[in-house]
């Protein structure tokens, strides 16, 4: 599966609820506010090209994410949002001129194998938004980013070698 978006003015360009499946490419540039949302959902994706969404470039809930490579930039809040008991696994993440690149929150794991991220105010952060869910974490093996661009709850935790 193949999926394009450009110039969306939907809420989220692309939504994908209770899906289970493999994703080759992804592709969606000049959202309106979300770029990509998956919720309730179980799907692998190899790769991920995000530019200008006026919200989130990507936001993840409730489910179990692996992807394999994400290139995104220009996101007017989030590159990637993962929250409420969900689980993502990145090989490759480059972040670009978003205000928080990688945000983890509520009950949420995120597990990250090589991240790249420039012109963004916070790297990574790890935080509760909700009452009913604890904080949340974030592993990471590799970044460029150092502990200054870390925002990190109480409750919360970011394991790096920075």
């Amino acid at each position: 599966l193949n999926l394009n978006s450009k110039n969306s003015f939907c809420e989220d360009s692309i939504n994908f609820i209770r899906v289970n499946g493999n994703i080759d490419e992804v592709q969606i540039s000049d959202s309106f506010s979300d770029a990509f949302d998956l919720d309730f959902s179980s799907i692998n994706i190899n790769k991920v090209e995000i530019k200008n969404a006026k919200n989130d470039c990507i936001d993840f809930s409730y489910g179990n994410y692996l992807i394999k490579e994400a290139n995104i930039s220009e996101c007017g809040d989030k590159g990637i949002s993962v929250g409420e008991k969900t689980k993502a696994v990145f090989k490759k993440v480059e972040v670009s001129k978003s205000n928080i690149a990688v945000a983890a929150k509520d009950s949420s794991l995120v597990e990250i194998e090589n991240s790249k991220i420039l012109d963004s105010p916070l790297c990574f952060a790890a935080y509760r938004k909700k009452s009913e869910f604890s904080g949340a974490k974030i592993n990471i093996k590799k970044t460029n980013c150092d502990e200054n661009q870390l925002f990190i709850q109480k409750g919360s935790k970011i394991l790096t070698n920075i």
